[in-house]
């Protein structure tokens, strides 16, 4: 490793000084040495430079260079003889050395065994090796971050087009459109394929079951027709008794055939209907069919009614809002009042009419199919039963409360289709 070949090498510089040392020392006389020429670092001379030597012998005088000035280095007493050890050790000023030391004995002296120490200041490798934890900290820290960054972006824009195909198909789901596009990756387009010929595959599902329910219509209602003009040609009681059923039977046959082509539709919404527009148009329609009454019709919508769009066909919205008004038109005074407004995910639309209103005890029977409260006002009983169906189908619902000071307020929530603002 990097630090092992740092220390290596700074001990291969110090055993050079060691051998330097070694080289120029010599004995003279028992006890006594001299050298042929003194190491040529200057900084072996600079008091306290952190480059020492120092040269030692049992029952002698210890020889020291200049620059351990008063101070002597305590020789290792573990080392073996005639082998080199290194080590580390404090020196003065509480420096951080790193050692090496051999027993020598020197040509005119056999007797003497010299302990050789050369030490330097290990500040220069710790330095070294600081800078390069540091250096390589910050490059595995800037190649972490980029590896994560790189892994968040290749996330990002390996599911973008997924996230594309989720939009695309939430504006399929609130109408507005048809397909997904053909522009994806190559990778996902043979996905959005499939899911387009679903999408058509489902579509042709939804014609067929509005063919074969139209078809149904015009097959029941022709016998019925004929059964009821046959009893009106020769009235009676058993006259009247078919007759009546046969309206049942169309009655019924009416309302279980628009669950059916609304249920139909509801499975695969891709339409949508300005809400405003059904709005006044009903309330202009039914204007007309009671001027007998002379009644107030007052449609009414907030600052973003020209953007009110409902998730669903336009004839259902048409049959629901129709009967809400035709009811209130029924038994208003004076006065309709109808009006519509966003609510979230939802459309609110209310009607209210000043007439006479509903008894609570009484409210869920007007629910009911065929139920009528007053026997005396013309009617099917099959007004609000219709709208509660509608309503439930597209997952919407009906409320009726009191208005004040008389009459009754409607209030009908229906899912609304997502607009661009």
């Amino acid at each position: 490793t990097f630090k092992e070949t740092i220390e290596n090498n700074f001990d291969a510089r110090l055993n050079g000084l060691l051998e330097n040392l070694i080289g120029v020392s010599d004995s003279i006389s028992e006890g006594e040495i001299t050298f042929y020429r003194t190491l040529t670092d200057s900084r072996f001379e600079q008091p306290y430079s952190g480059w020492y030597w120092q040269i030692s012998a049992e029952d002698e005088e210890t020889i020291r260079s200049r620059s351990l000035w008063d101070q002597k280095l305590d020789p290792d007493l573990d080392t073996p003889a005639s082998q080199t050890r290194y080590s580390r050790a404090i020196g003065p000023e509480d420096q951080k050395l790193r050692r090496v030391e051999r027993d020598i004995t020197l040509p005119g002296d056999d007797k003497t065994v010299y302990r050789f120490i050369v030490a330097i200041d290990r500040s220069e490798i710790d330095e070294q090796l600081d800078r390069f934890d540091n250096i390589l900290i910050y490059s595995l820290g800037a190649l972490g971050i980029g590896l994560i960054a790189a892994s968040l972006l290749q996330v990002f824009l390996g599911l973008k087009p997924l996230r594309n195909i989720r939009l695309s198909l939430l504006r399929i789901r609130t109408g507005e459109d048809a397909h997904l596009p053909d522009d994806f990756p190559m990778e996902i387009q043979p996905l959005a394929d499939e899911m387009n010929a679903l999408l058509d595959h489902n579509n042709q599902i939804v014609e067929r079951s509005r063919t074969q329910v139209g078809n149904l219509a015009h097959a029941l209602k022709t016998p019925l027709a004929v059964l009821m003009n046959e009893s009106e040609r020769h009235p009676g009681q058993l006259s009247e008794v078919v007759s009546k059923q046969a309206n049942i039977m169309r009655r019924q046959v009416d309302h279980y055939l628009r669950r059916a082509r609304v249920a139909a539709s509801t499975k695969v919404i891709t339409s949508r209907t300005e809400v405003w527009t059904v709005l006044n148009d009903m309330c202009r329609v039914m204007a007309k069919i009671h001027r007998d009454k002379q009644l107030t019709m007052l449609p009414t919508g907030g600052d973003d009614q020209s953007r009110l769009y409902f998730r669903g066909e336009r004839q259902d919205l048409e049959e629901m809002v129709g009967n809400l008004i035709e009811n209130a038109a029924k038994w208003a005074d004076s006065k309709v009042i109808a009006s519509c407004q966003r609510k979230g995910d939802h459309i609110l639309i209310q009607v209210i009419d000043d007439g006479p209103g509903i008894d609570r005890q009484v409210r869920e029977a007007v629910f009911i199919r065929g139920e009528r409260l007053d026997e005396n006002t013309p009617g099917t009983g099959l007004g609000l039963s219709i709208v509660k169906d509608l309503a439930g189908l597209y997952g919407g619902e009906i409320t009726l409360t009191d208005n004040e000071p008389h009459g009754l307020h409607v209030r009908l929530i229906l899912p609304a289709a997502v607009t661009n603002s």
